[in-house]
Order: C-alpha cells, then sequence, then structure tokens
C-alpha cells in the first residue's frame, strides 16, 4: 500500500512539473481577462458593408432604415445599447441568428450573422479594427457590449 502512495504521489508531482513547464497554448481568441469590449475595433469596415447589405434585404423593413426602429425596436443609440452593456457580442449574435428575420427566424447563416452586427456596430459608431467580427459564438461571449 504504501508502494502505491508514493507512486501515486510521484505521478502527482510530475503531472504538475510537466503543466508548469509546458508554455500556454497560444490562442487569436479574446481573453475576457484582457478587458476587450466593442470599442477594441472588432470588426472591419469591409465586412460592416457587408451587413449593411443583407440589412438592406432582410431588416429594414422591420426595423426601419439605418436601423432606427419602424415596427420593430431601434438597433441604434442609447436606447439599444441600454439594453446590451450588459451583455456580450455572443448573447447578441445568439438572439439575432435564432429570432431573425422576423419572417424566417434562424434563416441567417453564422456570417451573415456576424456581418449584421459588425454593421449594427458601425450605426453604433464603434471603430472598426483590421479583423473582421467571427461569428463563433465562444469568442463572441468573450467580447463585452460596453461603450
Amino acid at each position: 500500500m504504501i508502494g502505491v502512495v508514493v507512486i501515486c504521489g510521484f505521478c502527482a508531482a510530475s503531472a504538475a512539473t510537466a503543466l508548469r513547464a509546458a508554455p500556454a497554448p497560444s490562442s487569436t481568441a479574446p481573453n475576457p481577462a484582457s478587458g476587450q469590449t466593442v470599442m477594441s475595433g472588432v470588426y472591419n469596415e469591409d465586412q460592416a458593408k457587408r451587413g449593411e447589405s443583407i440589412s438592406l434585404r432582410k431588416c429594414v423593413i422591420c426595423h426601419g432604415d439605418e436601423l432606427l426602429g419602424n415596427e420593430a425596436p431601434t438597433l441604434v443609440g442609447p436606447d439599444f445599447l441600454g439594453n446590451w452593456t450588459t451583455r456580450t457580442l455572443g448573447d447578441l449574435f445568439d438572439r439575432t441568428k435564432k429570432t431573425m428575420p422576423a419572417d424566417a427566424p434562424g434563416a441567417l447563416s453564422l456570417q451573415e450573422t456576424a456581418d449584421l452586427l459588425a454593421y449594427v456596430l458601425s450605426l453604433n459608431r464603434f471603430p472598426a479594427g483590421e479583423k473582421e467580427l467571427p461569428s463563433d459564438i465562444a469568442i463572441l461571449n468573450q467580447i463585452r457590449m460596453e461603450k
């Protein structure tokens, strides 16, 4: 019995040493500890232009020109931002993907949803960056909606 405890103790110590010595995996995904927000340039201008095109075809009928509200609520300005500032882009992405457009919920592709969010971010004057907003919910869940 003592031999088993010694071996297990040795294995645990070896595993702990190996974990400390191993380099951390690299990732291009945002790190919530890094404090990434929509102010970090999380989309690019080309993506926002694609989102505008999708918006003209699928969103303005309910959300109005430039998504300022019509039959459906505005997606621009303090009222919209006030509803989302305690959430993440992942929350907004998930809601958009599952419920829009109103006449065909869930019909938007992952890429169309990301492009639309990029357009909404641009309309709300969040800065563009160099990379496109990803359609990966795990990454989007790490980007906070705050100004």
